[in-house]
């Protein structure tokens, strides 16, 4: 167990079974900080991987929020009824954060946390509806369209320009991967068929112009006056699947233009908590907004890498309504070109770039090189965690032998 001071609020972090959330146990747990790991009721305890870390001090089961939002909040509620002091909140998977969003008046007596509004968290989840607030303030994005009410799919198939990227609205709210929630097509009878059965499962997907270059995010703090805390930029340099699943490996960076994009953008929507708002393309050319992520993201233990600590920053900004510092638009306050990486996924992305590869020679000599570079930090494997460590590698193995 670690050590637990007396003079700080005790944590509450849910949905333990994802990375992020161990990231969040450690760190803040590291500071002394009591940490309580809240995970649903179905999962099954060898996936809650937040139970298994040292810094948890107590392990406690939730009602599912995606099945009965009120059972969920009515169990954090009975939680914090025995306590005798008041907790942290920081829920991590996006029906969790949509429960406290929408049950805010209810559970303030009993905790404190930092997090948008629900009407916020509505719009961000709402491609459409975020594409035409961005558009709206000067944010590039890409030409984006859908099915018309007086127009057939092939009707659509044919007025639109090739390669295109079919992407639900709300695809995370569908519980699919990230791969899985988007489609790229490059001709009419492929789209056709994708889009029929994309509009069957959510309605009148978005059909967007396919924007080539990289990903980057640029994810902030924002405190409960809607001004930001902390900002913090990466750069995806390979993902798994290659298709486009979540970043397996990549990189500190700054840009200030497209930290001005995502800030203005954010505090337009009065932004409160933590977001992660995603560009697609060339910093130097093109460039389009491509989403917000209203949770915690995937290479979420990057900022700790780069020497950020993003944890503590939102755990204060849940207490606090006044900010003790605030960021700088023109420079940062990490470390720039730090890299890192969830190894067994980057391992299982290698046949897949290998096959994309113009030059294989070049691209093999490189990923051993990144394989064998000592300063790559990994989002999940810890030494003084080991326990964690080891149990997140078992359920990864045993999900890639399925």
């Amino acid at each position: 167990m670690s050590k637990v001071t007396n003079n700080n609020a005790p944590v509450v972090v849910t949905d333990v079974r994802y990375r992020m959330s161990l990231s969040i146990i450690r760190a803040l747990g590291r500071k002394g900080i009591k940490v309580i790991a809240a995970e649903n009721k179905s999962t099954s305890k060898s996936a809650a991987l937040g139970f298994y870390s040292k810094y948890s001090n107590e392990k406690i089961l939730l009602s599912d929020a995606d099945k009965s939002e009120s059972s969920f909040i009515k169990d954090l509620i009975a939680y914090a009824a025995n306590s005798y002091q008041k907790a942290v909140l920081i829920p991590v998977g996006i029906h969790s954060i949509m429960a406290v969003a929408s049950n805010k008046d209810k559970l303030k007596s009993y905790y404190d946390f930092i997090i948008p509004n629900i009407e916020c968290i509505n719009i961000a989840n709402d491609t459409n509806k975020l594409l035409d607030i961005a558009r709206e303030i000067g944010i590039p994005v890409p030409d984006t369209t859908t099915l018309q009410t007086d127009e057939t799919i092939e009707e659509l198939s044919l007025r639109i320009k090739y390669p295109v990227v079919i992407k639900y609205r709300q695809g995370e709210l569908l519980k699919l991967g990230p791969e899985k929630r988007y489609k790229i097509v490059h001709n009419s009878t492929d789209f056709v068929s994708i889009f029929s059965v994309m509009h069957k499962l959510q309605e009148y997907p978005l059909v967007q112009e396919y924007i080539s270059g990289d990903g980057f995010g640029v994810s902030a703090v924002f405190d409960k006056a809607g001004e930001p805390i902390e900002v913090f930029c990466h750069k995806r340099l390979r993902e798994y699947p290659v298709s486009g699943g979540p970043s397996c490996f990549c990189e500190s960076f700054w840009d200030e233009k497209m930290v001005n994009y995502a800030v203005k953008l954010l505090k337009t929507l009065k932004w409160q908590g933590v977001a992660m708002v995603e560009f697609k393309g060339d910093p130097e050319g093109r460039l389009a907004l491509m989403e917000i992520n209203p949770r915690i993201w995937g290479s979420f233990p990057l900022t700790l890498a780069a020497g950020l600590d993003f944890p503590y920053t939102i755990y204060k900004a849940a207490i606090y309504h006044t900010r003790d510092k605030s960021y700088s638009a023109s420079m940062p306050n990490y470390k720039t070109n730090k890299k890192m990486r969830y190894i067994l996924q980057d391992l299982m992305s290698f046949k897949g770039y290998l096959n994309i590869s113009k030059n294989k020679t070049a691209f093999i000599l490189k990923f051993l090189k990144d394989m064998l570079n000592p300063t790559i930090s990994d989002g999940v494997f810890d030494i003084k965690d080991i326990k964690s460590s080891l149990q997140y590698f078992k359920q990864a193995i045993r999900k890639f032998n399925r």
